[in-house]
């Protein structure tokens, strides 16, 4: 299938970048050969259904999140048509809220190592002729072709990640033992690579001390390196695997959380306030999370730190 390797990255370009290749390449040939003009590679995670590699018109954007539940994919991958040529005219499909506006559908699941990574769709706000108007085989196929990709491609990538991440996290702030900001960055360089590829789900918090200048002044810097220490000590207790920690910078620490859902993410750095606080550390956090055509990790931080001055003002009051 040479729509899948012309233009495509030399073989040694493994990993995240193949995979966004092939995707891009599939969905813009698909909007050409067949009568829907909008495409989309999505990925399924955290109870939401995001599209990440998208050929659109009107109805799909790259970014775009909808609640898996209330979605045509959802229902195809729970049995219902693969082909709909009349959303309203098919019983599965009617009730959907969207179906007034997404009159075609065609959809099949894209898989991760035999379990569920996203979907290949297209729609249109017109109905079609009929469900032969496209080559579901083909489809289908390409689907399956995507799957074997993304395999290939989370296998290269997991090694590349493997390399780079230990190279990061032996980058440490000498002090707090944390990731320092050289190791923080290549981080930050890894989560914007498989967002872009794959659409995993990243979020950022920023944590900034109370005070650390008033505890140097009245008890010397002995003292603020103590607290330091301790900030340090508290934010690791609290991590999870999906986490990396780092010392950004001064009284600054920064979180990296991996595949958490949007509506867990207060629920999951709560924990790491109640560290600080079980520790006797007196901080103020904000977080943010990103995606695919919603803003880069950079702009979750400067969001993330936002957030955090806000909670820092609230607290003053």
């Amino acid at each position: 299938m040479s729509l899948l390797t012309a233009d495509a990255p030399p073989a040694a370009a493994a990993g995240a970048s193949a995979f966004a290749t092939a995707a891009q390449q599939v969905v813009e040939y698909l909007s050409r050969r067949t009568p829907l003009s909008e495409w989309s590679v999505s990925r399924v995670a955290g109870g939401e259904q995001v599209h990440v590699h998208v050929h659109h018109d009107e109805l799909l954007g790259t970014g775009d999140r909808v609640a898996w539940d209330d979605t045509f994919c959802r229902r195809m991958t729970d049995g219902a048509a693969h082909v709909v040529p009349d959303s309203l005219e098919d019983p599965d499909y009617a009730d959907l809220p969207v179906a007034e506006l997404v009159r075609s559908y065609v959809g099949f699941p894209i898989t991760d190592e035999g379990a569920l990574f996203g979907v290949l769709c297209g729609v249109g706000s017109r109905p079609l002729p009929n469900a032969s108007s496209v080559d579901a085989d083909l489809i289908e196929l390409l689907t399956h072709l995507l799957s074997s990709q993304l395999t290939l491609s989370r296998v290269a990538d997991r090694e590349h990640r493997r390399a780079a991440l230990a190279a990061a996290l032996a980058d440490t702030d000498e002090l707090t033992g944390l990731v320092n900001r050289r190791g923080w960055e290549a981080i930050v360089a890894d989560a914007q690579e498989r967002i872009d590829a794959f659409g995993d789900l990243v979020a950022l918090a920023v944590v900034d001390l109370d005070g650390l200048k008033a505890v140097n002044d009245a008890h010397g810097h002995a003292a603020g390196d103590a607290l330091l220490r301790r900030t340090g000590e508290a934010l690791r207790s609290a991590c999870t695997e999906q986490d990396r920690v780092a010392r950004y910078g001064g009284d600054e620490f920064a979180i990296l959380t991996n595949n958490v859902a949007v509506e867990d993410l207060p629920r999951h750095f709560a924990r790491f306030e109640r560290a600080l606080a079980e520790h006797g550390v007196a901080a103020s956090l904000g977080h943010a999370f990103t995606g695919p055509g919603e803003r880069t990790v950079a702009d979750a931080f400067a969001r993330a730190d936002a957030t955090m001055y806000d909670a820092k003002r609230s607290r003053r009051r």
